[in-house]
């Protein structure tokens, strides 16, 4: 795994080559499950964090990638499993890990020169990494797959400093990938997202 997101970066990296202006973030996430996923965990999680970069086609519209890292995690105490073949009583500790390699484009409303926020939605197509574990008293679980995985999104940026460079971010974002495995048809989760941008003009050209 580890091999195709340092692949996905080089690819990232070599198709900005070509773009003037470029932005990139760096965010804290916190995650909530939704759907089927809330049967297996439900406790919003604390861990996640995300890289993003985009490249301007004009002053409203930027496409790139973004790599994101969501762990969740939840213990049950003293709960009966059935499964093939039996059952077990035990204390149980569940886990998903989850890496998203998303390809996206964003249409901002307007600019950052003289505006206060500068709102935008978006659209993420790619894959996701999922690494489910659970283990039952002595019994363990685990399985990894790659999922086709949708995240739209909306979110607004605040620009800072004289030269509105730098700023915050600030984003919601849909999560979703067609798991079909332990009866979870759907993985889906929210988003948080708290972090910071910045601006690049490589030919000091400006919008």
């Amino acid at each position: 795994m580890k091999k195709t997101i340092i692949l996905f970066l080089i690819i990232l990296a070599a198709a900005g080559s070509g773009f003037s202006q470029s932005i990139y973030s760096l965010s804290y996430e916190p995650a909530t499950p939704l759907g089927d996923m809330r049967n297996f965990i439900s406790n919003t999680s604390l861990r996640g964090l995300t890289a993003s970069a985009g490249w301007y086609l004009n002053n409203k519209i930027t496409v790139g990638a973004t790599v994101q890292w969501t762990g969740f995690y939840e213990k049950d105490e003293r709960h009966t499993w059935n499964f093939d073949g039996g059952a077990v009583t035990a204390n149980a500790w569940k886990e998903f890990f989850l890496i998203s390699l998303l390809a996206n484009v964003k249409y901002h409303f307007n600019d950052d020169d003289g505006s206060l926020f500068v709102p935008y939605i978006g659209l993420g197509v790619g894959t996701m990494y999922v690494d489910q574990n659970a283990q039952i008293g002595k019994y363990e679980f685990k399985e990894t797959y790659w999922r086709f995985a949708l995240a739209p999104e909306v979110g607004t940026r605040i620009p800072m400093g004289i030269e509105k460079t730098w700023g915050f971010n600030v984003m919601l974002r849909y999560q979703m990938a067609f798991y079909n495995k332990n009866d979870i048809n759907l993985l889906q989760f929210l988003n948080y997202s708290f972090g910071v941008y910045w601006k690049l003009y490589p030919r000091g050209e400006r919008y």
